[in-house]
């Protein structure tokens, strides 16, 4: 096969059911960045033919009992299989054990975790997004170390003149009523520490939208400004002092290293592995304490930053190119 210009597949092992879905992102993301160097990347359809001997490497995102079965027939014709499970655990690694060596088997169940499981020695690389992802794929999946490599996240930013001067306000973007992006805490920590806090992200129903506006309240110095689009998104970004992410649960955060990008201090969640990104140059807060979050955005916003070094930390690091390169390395390994 040619190592020079490679033919890769990436494969979506499960529906998608919002418009802004995190897998489709970063797969999306990562097919620009490998295209721009060189390389061809399919989407795969299923319902056309596809000659699965023509791809150097069939790239599968996230995990599911249809991706199992999936493996279990490919892998006889192309052994050159890598998956990108995108596992954002909010359990255990005890816990995790159990689902995936136990759940067929002793409960009756059908689950993905198990799945997986089942294939692992079926997989030759596992790509993960953080030494926190890593060490619930080879504890609690048992794959080995050496299998289980870290290529995080990349910000692709449109081309953006940023000569605006940056306002004290904190800027937050997510599916906002989702529990686990925290953001009644948030709202909590302005309404107490009194600074402005501007919310931007899709609401699903007119039942979100209530309940998002019940945590608000009266309270002038918090603006829901609804879904943005990519222009708006950018402003914001160039505008806001500080950018916060107090998740109970996250993945990575692409919106926190976007925001970082654009010169954005960082208050990022204290759990799981986001906070590997910003190299002791983000505040790391317990996202359960109201206070922790509050005062330090209001540091970040009066007295204290982390700018220009966490920007230039970040497009060091995570550029598209940056990401694509360590990508295509890791490829090579697996067609070697």
């Amino acid at each position: 096969m040619n190592t020079n210009k490679m033919k890769i597949a990436f494969i979506l092992s499960h529906g998608v059911f919002a418009p802004t879905n995190g897998i489709v992102s970063q797969a999306k993301t990562w097919k620009n960045g490998l295209e721009s160097l060189g390389h061809e990347v399919i989407l795969i359809d299923m319902w056309q033919n596809n000659n699965w001997t023509s791809f150097d490497i069939i790239h599968f995102y996230g995990f599911s009992i249809y991706m199992r079965d999936f493996i279990n027939s490919v892998s006889k014709i192309n052994s050159n299989i890598v998956v990108s499970p995108i596992l954002d655990p909010n359990y255990s690694i005890n816990r995790l054990k159990l689902y995936s060596r136990w759940g067929n088997i002793k409960l009756n169940l059908t689950n993905p975790y198990h799945g997986l499981f089942t294939i692992k020695n079926k997989i030759k690389t596992i790509l993960v997004r953080s030494e926190f992802e890593k060490k619930f794929m080879t504890k609690g999946f048992g794959f080995k170390p050496e299998v289980c490599k870290v290529i995080p996240l990349s910000f692709n930013l449109p081309p953006y003149e940023n000569n605006i001067k940056k306002e004290p306000f904190c800027l937050h973007i997510s599916l906002l009523t989702d529990k686990r992006k925290n953001v009644e805490r948030l709202i909590q920590a302005a309404v107490k520490y009194k600074f402005k806090l501007i919310l931007g992200g899709k609401l699903r129903n007119e039942e979100e939208l209530k309940q998002l506006n019940n945590w608000i309240g009266n309270n002038k110095n918090i603006e829901y400004r609804g879904f943005l689009t990519n222009d708006e998104m950018m402003t914001l970004y160039a505008k806001a002092k500080v950018f916060a992410l107090p998740s109970t649960n996250e993945g990575v955060g692409i919106v926190a290293i976007e925001a970082a990008a654009m010169g954005c201090d960082i208050v990022m969640t204290n759990l799981g592995g986001p906070k590997e990104y910003y190299n002791g140059l983000a505040v790391i807060v317990n996202p359960y304490n109201v206070d922790e979050i509050g005062k330090a955005v209001i540091n970040l916003m009066h007295s204290k930053t982390n700018q220009p070094q966490l920007k230039s930390h970040i497009t060091s690091n995570y550029s598209l190119r940056a990401v694509s390169e360590q990508l295509i390395n890791e490829y090579k390994k697996v067609i070697s």
